[in-house]
């Protein structure tokens, strides 16, 4: 694959004085959404921000951002913010509730539902995004949200420092497994700080059930071990559970799985190289190449090399 998952600056450095306010707000829109950035005073210094997006998770740092961040009624996101300031404090209140968290601790806000933010304290205002939506549906979230993760805890340490690494670039991410991966490990840690990954309640309904087993395989299913079993077992339900909310949409899992795993080799082909269609099987999940590349046939009426040819690589074989 030719996408690599690099880290990507924004400066107001240069920007006309009277356009920097609004550069930061649409810049930083990009990032959260239709959040509302108000300056109480004229940035003296540049504003800085450097993220890096993965597959499920969004790493980022704003330096010298110093303002009020507001997300208004209406609000239907479901994802979840770590928020971590450094160099100072910042307030955040929502659903009726405010703290006040210093520098290097944590807190977790809900996408879902209004928030303010000050960060005019905060030199540095450091953020993880992550895609939760069986967990925002949760009620069991409210108790986590706007809690303190305090500096000294191991789990944060070890958050802050791999997120920090990824934004250095120190981390290669080369393809989507690998991007896949490490976003999954910034879900993963998240999830340890703030319970996120605690059993899914059973009594979700079957439209939330389903919306999260197939948030589960679209982070997973480069996993060749990833099966009903597997999902069902991490949902706490039953494998026949599962298979009955897919027979609800009239397909299976297995198909389910086999579609979204031939999606992402069939958009990985467009970019490989000469020997590449063995290991794009291999990173989306296939364990046996004939097998892929009789179901790639199958789905997309041409063998993988065709793909591959028609966006001017130059592929191996499809003979296994």
């Amino acid at each position: 694959m030719s996408e690599r998952y690099e880290p990507v600056w924004f400066t107001t450095e240069g920007v006309p004085p009277r356009r920097r306010a609004e550069a930061v707000a649409e810049a930083f829109a990009r990032l959260i959404g239709d959040v509302a950035i108000d300056f109480p005073l004229r940035p003296r210094r540049p504003v800085r921000m450097v993220h890096c997006a993965l597959p499920g998770a969004l790493i980022t740092t704003c330096i010298e951002l110093r303002a009020h961040l507001r997300l208004g009624e209406g609000a239907t996101g479901g994802d979840v913010v770590l928020a971590r300031p450094v160099g100072g404090a910042i307030r955040v209140r929502q659903g009726g509730r405010e703290a006040v968290v210093v520098e290097r601790d944590a807190t977790l806000i809900s996408l879902g539902q209004p928030f303010e933010i000050d960060a005019t304290g905060a030199e540095r205002f450091d953020f993880l995004r992550i895609a939760a939506p069986a967990v925002a549906r949760r009620p069991a979230l409210a108790p986590s949200l706007l809690q303190p993760a305090l500096a000294t805890d191991n789990r944060l340490v070890l958050l802050t420092h791999y997120a920090g690494a990824l934004l250095q670039g120190m981390i290669p991410l080369d393809t989507e497994r690998h991007a896949r991966l490490a976003g999954n490990h910034l879900r993963d840690l998240a999830g340890t700080l703030f319970g996120l990954d605690e059993p899914v309640d059973a009594a979700l309904s079957p439209a939330v059930r389903l919306a999260a087993v197939k948030e589960q395989v679209e982070r997973e299913f480069m996993r060749r071990d990833l099966s009903v079993e597997t999902v069902a077992q991490s949902q706490g339900v039953t494998s026949r559970y599962v298979q009955k909310l897919f027979a609800g949409e009239g397909t299976t899992f297995t198909r389910y799985l086999l579609e979204r795993r031939l999606d992402a080799a069939h958009a990985a082909l467009r970019g490989a190289g000469r020997g590449a269609i063995g290991a794009i099987a291999f990173d989306a999940g296939f364990g046996d190449l004939s097998y892929f590349i009789r179901s790639f046939r199958r789905r997309f009426g041409v063998p993988p090399s065709q793909v591959a040819r028609a966006s001017g690589a130059t592929p191996d074989s499809d003979r296994p």
